[in-house]
């Protein structure tokens, strides 16, 4: 029989490994996305708020989740749900692999849990910014998804521009090209890096401390979770503000569009709004990032452990 090779930090490796692994991560996921999706949907609202465009009441996180429901629905707590769903499967699959054999190459030889902090870091932000640009047609999709109920409410828009997942791919090829897809790619990869620094990184490096304290159990899982999904929304939220904006822009009356960039969004929310203005949705984001983190991170250890791969370390 042959036996998988070892990666570095003496973990098997190979095609079934990976497979194995992707599937686990993309089963964990679906049901993190799943569950927190009207937080999400509720944080990307917040975050539109303030634009040029912008009319109407101003709202915060209870007010703008109700105005959702009484103006779109419950069903428009979960408009772009599909999309969403759809871009974690390969986004949470190569992230939260490749984190492990990036940080196994870091490691060389020695065991995966001596790994240094910078060797964490560097494997956090490298896995989360490729899985991103893998994923950022599907996340492009769930920002317009999200704000065309917006624009419709507001008499903006008849009605929303996409139907579904594949509606929008059709439509967005004719109207935009290929390069369509990847509007405000810049800020989601770099959002998506800045979020797995904190995400994978902290979990990693939590699990490692509490686990002298409680074994390697659930109430490890949960702890190491929550202090991940912190640091995940402290590092991330001006990304995620940016790559809001950016995604869900459309072009003025003049013909240019209001945002030419990261940095330029950044500038223009910190003139016209105030430096605050690049936390909108931070609590809303940590509301999402902290049970989507729980779901996802607890999932996915029992799922491992459940198939006989053993926990992550």
């Amino acid at each position: 029989m042959v036996k998988a090779a070892a990666m570095p930090g003496g973990e098997a490796k190979g095609p079934l490994a990976i497979l194995h692994k992707f599937c686990l991560t993309g089963t964990a996921s679906m049901a993190a996305e799943g569950f927190t999706f009207p937080i999400d949907i509720t944080k990307t609202r917040l975050q539109l708020q303030g634009q040029a465009d912008f009319t109407g009441t101003k709202f915060g996180f209870g007010g703008m989740m109700a105005n959702i429901m009484k103006t779109e629905g419950f069903a428009g707590l979960y408009a772009g749900v599909t999309p969403a769903v759809a871009r974690h499967i390969p986004y949470t699959g190569f992230r939260a692999i490749g984190y492990e054999y990036i940080r196994g190459f870091f490691c060389g030889d020695k065991p995966k849990d001596q790994a240094p902090l910078l060797a964490k870091m560097a494997a956090g932000m490298t896995a989360g910014g490729i899985g991103q640009a893998i994923a950022v047609p599907c996340d492009l999709i769930k920002v317009r998804m999200q704000g065309d109920g917006r624009l419709v409410a507001a008499g903006k828009l008849d009605k929303p521009r996409y139907t579904g997942l594949f509606d929008a791919f059709a439509k967005i090829k004719a109207a935009e090209g290929m390069g369509g897809f990847y509007a405000g790619c810049a800020p989601a990869i770099q959002r998506a890096a800045l979020v797995n620094l904190g995400e994978l990184t902290t979990y990693d490096s939590a699990k490692k401390a509490i686990v002298v304290y409680t074994g390697d159990n659930l109430l490890c899982h949960l702890c190491s979770a929550i202090c991940s999904g912190f640091v995940a929304s402290l590092c991330s939220t001006p990304a995620d503000v940016a790559k809001s904006r950016i995604m869900a822009q459309a072009a003025l009356p003049d013909g240019t569009m209001p945002y030419n960039g990261t940095l330029d969004c950044w500038r223009k929310v910190v003139a016209n709004e105030g430096p605050l203005a690049l936390y909108k949705g931070f609590i809303p984001g940590w509301l999402r990032l902290g049970p989507w983190q729980l779901v996802f991170w607890c999932s996915y250890e029992q799922l491992r452990i459940l198939t006989g791969i053993g926990s992550f370390k």
